[in-house]
């Protein structure tokens, strides 16, 4: 059994940031017989709540351009606008874990440090960013309790507002700061044509802005950001090395101001062919922290972390050691300020797991956490803590440790709930990984509340019909198959293919997931003709997506001599179960 542990900045349809990948398991055993296989996604999804802030290089002051118009940041409106929610972009490969903060720990920290220094510049302009955070609070609390009708009509009568102004001539940053604001909230609201659209002209304001006005980098730094998060790589890599000409030309070509816009330039370049530009990248970065700050400056701890994991990628774990353990000597030197010292003794945990030492690897895990614990940012909220936390417990549930992996996913659950609330839908991806983790002890009655938790969470987010909510649809229909609650489990799984029949192509690798899904529970109710069809329409699409020979085909051929021996089949059933033998290496424990 393998672990996927991927720390460098990868692009997903909804996110972009750390992705812990699950093992095959948990998920897996619809057993109607003794088959290890399994159609099942064994990884779980997640879509990203968290809205996106400015990003800041802590050098410039803002312009003090006013919009004239005041925020509106009520929701009393007589109007409302349709409350349809449609994604961003197709879900091309959903069955992923992604920690909700993943833009994240870098965007949302810094953000807050740049409003507080414009803040500090201008009275005036500090009172103009409590009426954006005032707004966005609006939109957020009304996205949570549900009420997307007010929530849009908020945003669009704001967006009314700002083209007044632009229409006037006006296009200063004090713009792209209500732009960028809106923008944040239709990504709340996956509005992604308003969003489109905003980054247009958010591009055009910015194209007319001089290199040497305050915190231009910054805002192409988070245009890139968002680019990004849709899955546009060219207009995100333009932004980003749009803002390191921006200070190269402000500051020099080897000023450690360039080290935050570096490393997100960096963080682009994820694809193996892509490797050597990103090494290249964090090269230059550890150059230039090495000639203006010294050998031992605490913020090499990250670009030699991201060598380290390239390193692990590139199945080259001494080389990885190498730089994890430059970045753990020189945390210890430091002090560990910040909770460095245990994120890096994480990370040689990861070089441990990748040399086969478990052991080693767990007391590492154990040892950086509790150095974590004690650095007085555990329950902070840091998005960077809280995806090594996150790694750690996907750790322990691969080698089979399961109690240790439990105990971390509720540890991260509870203290989620604690910073953002028990009823926001940021919670999603916490409530299904300590689901996963209990499927994979096959406690599924504890899955059930999880599941169900989930399900509403998206549901009142989102929408009843949206794809995303066919994620928790088909692992609880899974779940309550396994304890025997078959009749609510043909339903929802009902409503899982169906959301995903209006939602993708008919030969899609997700609709195929689904009608195994619904096939199974079908069978198990003794609606054989129904279970029979959907079951050869399953195969035929992982066929398609998966190839003829792969292993993942015998479950859904395990479940359709099932069906085929109920129904009397005789004559169908000798070359699937030849089939079957073929896959498994004639070691199928199915009679004939």
């Amino acid at each position: 059994m393998t672990m996927e542990l991927r720390h460098c900045c990868c692009q997903d349809n909804y996110t972009v940031g750390f992705r812990v990948l699950h093992p095959p398991g948990g998920w897996a055993q619809l057993s109607h017989r003794k088959s290890s296989c399994s159609s099942l996604p064994n990884r779980l999804a997640s879509v990203k709540f968290d809205s996106l802030r400015l990003v800041h290089n802590n050098k410039h002051f803002l312009s003090q351009i006013r919009i004239e118009s005041k925020l509106i940041t009520h929701a009393s409106f007589s109007f409302s606008i349709g409350n349809g929610v449609s994604p961003i972009e197709d879900i091309d490969n959903p069955n992923e874990v992604v920690s909700d903060g993943a833009l994240g720990g870098s965007i949302e920290m810094t953000g807050q440090i740049l409003l507080k220094n414009m803040e500090e510049f201008s009275d005036d302009l500090g009172e103009y960013l409590d009426e954006l955070r005032s707004l966005q609070k609006s939109v957020e609390n009304l996205i949570e309790a549900g009420d997307r009708v007010n929530a849009k009509a908020l945003v669009k009568a704001n967006y009314k507002s700002l083209l007044e102004q632009l229409d006037q001539g006006n296009g200063g940053l004090e713009h792209a700061a209500m732009l960028d604001t809106l923008i944040q909230l239709n990504l709340m609201l996956h509005d992604g044509d308003a969003v489109h659209q905003m980054l247009k002209q958010m591009k055009n304001i910015l194209a007319n802005i001089g290199v040497h006005e305050p915190y231009l980098d910054a805002f192409l730094e988070h245009v890139g950001n968002v680019y990004l998060l849709l899955g546009n790589k060219e207009e995100a890599l333009y932004c980003y090395n749009r803002s390191v000409a921006v200070q190269e030309s402000l500051s020099g070509e080897n000023s450690p101001e360039l080290v935050g816009s570096l490393l997100a330039l960096a963080g682009v370049y994820t694809e193996p062919e892509e490797r050597e530009k990103g090494k290249a990248i964090y090269n230059r970065i550890i150059h230039i922290l090495e000639g203006s700050k010294g050998e031992a400056c605490e913020e090499l701890g990250a670009p030699l972390l991201h060598l380290g994991y390239i390193s692990l990628e590139e199945n080259n774990p001494e080389e990885a050691e190498v730089h994890i353990r430059r970045a753990l000597n020189i945390a210890e030197q430091n002090k560990g300020k910040g909770g460095s010292i245990g994120v890096a003794t994480c990370g040689l945990a990861r070089i441990k797991y990748a040399k086969g030492d478990h052991d080693k690897a767990a007391e590492l895990y154990h040892s950086g956490l509790d150095i974590l614990r004690k650095s007085g940012l555990w329950a902070t909220g840091d998005i960077a803590l809280e995806s090594v936390k996150m790694e750690a417990a996907e750790f322990f549930s691969v080698v089979g440790r399961t109690k240790e992996a439990q105990d971390l996913w509720e540890e991260v659950l509870h203290e989620k709930e604690r910073s953002i609330g028990v009823n926001s839908p940021r919670l999603v991806v916490h409530l299904q990984n300590l689901a996963t983790s209990y499927a994979q002890d096959g406690k599924f009655e504890r899955c059930e509340p999880l599941l169900r938790r989930s399900l509403k969470l998206l549901t009142t987010s989102l929408g009843p019909t949206a794809p995303q909510v066919s994620i928790p649809l088909e692992f609880l229909a899974t779940t309550l198959h396994h304890l025997g609650q078959n009749l609510e489990a043909e339903s929802l799984a009902r409503q899982c293919l169906n959301i995903r029949e209006k939602n993708f192509p008919d030969d899609h690798l997700l609709i195929g997931e689904a009608s195994n899904i619904l096939a199974s529970v079908l069978h198990a109710n003794s609606r054989n003709d129904e279970a029979l069809n959907l079951a050869w329409r399953a195969l035929h699409i992982k066929e398609k997506h998966l190839g003829k020979n792969n292993k993942q085909l015998a479950f859904v051929l395990d479940l359709l001599l099932d069906i085929m021996d109920d129904l009397g089949k005789t004559k169908e059933v000798k070359p699937v179960l030849d089939r079957l033998d073929a896959l498994l290496g004639g070691s199928s424990m199915i009679a004939p």
